[in-house]
């Protein structure tokens, strides 16, 4: 299964699979916890200069999205790409965002995506890649459990039916306030749940560097082929 970018173009609040609900809504709303689909346009023209990242200022929506198009921009532009060094500056600035009230949902844009899930414990999203963007998952309330891995063996596309072998890099508890990312080339498959009694809010910022780029689901062992190491076989399924 495909989860990006073309299941998050449905209209209204969107039960996307049993225990998972992507809210469009009424945005960032942090009382009722109504988030919803978010895309950031372009902007007009580019800042002359990084906006700065170290302020301990709040940041209202807009002014995130004044800071956060212009590092976009500049990233998905590069020959060579700093992707590290992007998420760590939008780490710093989504950790600084004040939320704002309700506002319509607007239309989805590249190159950044945001999008709000709801997640019931235990359900979210099973194993899948990020195939031209990277993410950074920030937990708005409740807990997750982000899994992490990498394809070994060279080749990050597998055919599908092929077996692949992954190498598990991170398992983490995401609390309110906690963030996890990724690259096209560092954790770029991971397994999302909802964790604890109440399931999680997550604020999903995807980068993209390519029109095409999306998410493919995958199978994954549930014992490792190599424990010592947390080597897994898997399959991609389309």
């Amino acid at each position: 299964m495909s989860w990006f970018p073309d299941r998050m173009t449905e209209a209204g609040p969107t039960e996307m699979d049993e225990g998972v609900r992507l809210e469009r809504r009424s945005l960032l709303k942090a009382s009722a916890g109504a988030l919803a689909l978010l895309s950031l346009g372009w902007p007009q023209r580019a800042l002359a200069q990084e906006p700065a990242v170290d302020d301990d200022a709040d940041l209202a929506w807009d002014a995130l999205a004044a800071a956060a198009l212009p590092l976009a921009e500049k990233l998905v532009r590069a020959k060579k790409p700093r992707e590290e060094v992007y998420l760590a500056r939008l780490a710093a600035l989504v950790h600084r965002l004040k939320l704002p009230g309700d506002r319509d949902s607007l239309a989805v844009k590249r190159p950044i995506v945001v999008a709000q899930f709801k997640l019931e414990p235990g359900r979210g999203f099973p194993w899948h890649d990020h195939r031209d963007y990277n993410g950074l998952i920030l937990c708005v309330a409740g807990e997750a459990r982000v899994r992490s891995a990498d394809i070994l063996g060279g080749n990050p596309r597998p055919p599908k039916g092929r077996t692949f072998q992954l190498r598990e890099t991170a398992d983490v508890r995401l609390t309110a306030g906690r963030a996890s990312g990724l690259t096209r080339t560092r954790d770029n498959v991971h397994d999302v749940r909802g964790a604890g009694r109440d399931g999680a809010r997550l604020l999903d910022f995807f980068t993209f560097f390519d029109a095409g780029g999306r998410s493919v689901s995958m199978t994954v062992a549930d014992k490792p082929r190599d424990p010592e190491q947390r080597v897994y076989e898997a399959t991609f399924v389309e």
